[in-house]
């Protein structure tokens, strides 16, 4: 852990071994690109934090992924939404470019569907997502703390349900190939609905 100016950057020990056993694992180059996406989602969360002038108080590197934490809840409204959208705004205009600006190849089409795919994953309302933090945004707007809390038990309840039966689906009537992955990606996912 080291701190630039005010801000806390910590890389926990998770992240290290996520991405050796990425870079071990992956053959096809795919997890590489996720990373990259992944970084520029963050990326989009930064920017919209520079140009709301919120105050960016901690960094973390994790295996889950990157974590951005600032002074955003005492924005307003629009100012918190925008900041929590961002990284799935900047994932959206990356795939956009490649399917649609860029042209043809079978790379940057790959590189535009991983971005779609952070993107959607991303807006799962579950657990530390964006999201449930959109959720959670839109909730405290419109509703009372306790209802607000009701609202994302019952969305993150249903995501994870239907996540459980597309995965039975898949495992015991399509017949898929379970990749190891795949199976700590659905657990992961239920994990962060019991734990929030």
């Amino acid at each position: 852990m080291f701190y630039i100016g005010k801000t806390q950057i910590k890389f926990d020990f998770t992240f290290f071994a996520v991405i050796a056993l990425l870079v071990f694992v992956d053959t096809s180059g795919t997890a590489m690109l996720s990373l990259v996406a992944s970084l520029l989602h963050e990326a989009g969360h930064f920017i919209a934090m520079l140009i709301c002038k919120a105050e960016l108080q901690s960094v973390l590197f994790y295996g889950g992924g990157i974590c951005i934490k600032s002074d955003k809840d005492i924005l307003c409204f629009w100012k918190r939404l925008f900041i929590v959208s961002a990284g799935c705004i900047v994932n959206l205009i990356i795939a956009v470019v490649g399917f649609f600006v860029l042209p043809y190849s079978v790379d940057v089409l790959i590189f535009a569907m991983v971005n779609v795919v952070i993107c959607v994953f991303n807006l799962i309302p579950v657990g530390y997502f964006d999201g449930a933090e959109i959720l959670d945004i839109i909730c405290n707007r419109c509703f009372s703390f306790k209802f607000c809390e009701f609202i994302k038990r019952v969305v993150g309840v249903v995501f994870s349900l239907f996540i459980i039966l597309g995965f039975v689906y898949y495992c015991f009537v399509l017949k898929g190939n379970i990749s190891i992955s795949f199976l700590f990606v659905i657990l992961y996912l239920i994990l962060t609905q019991i734990i929030c």
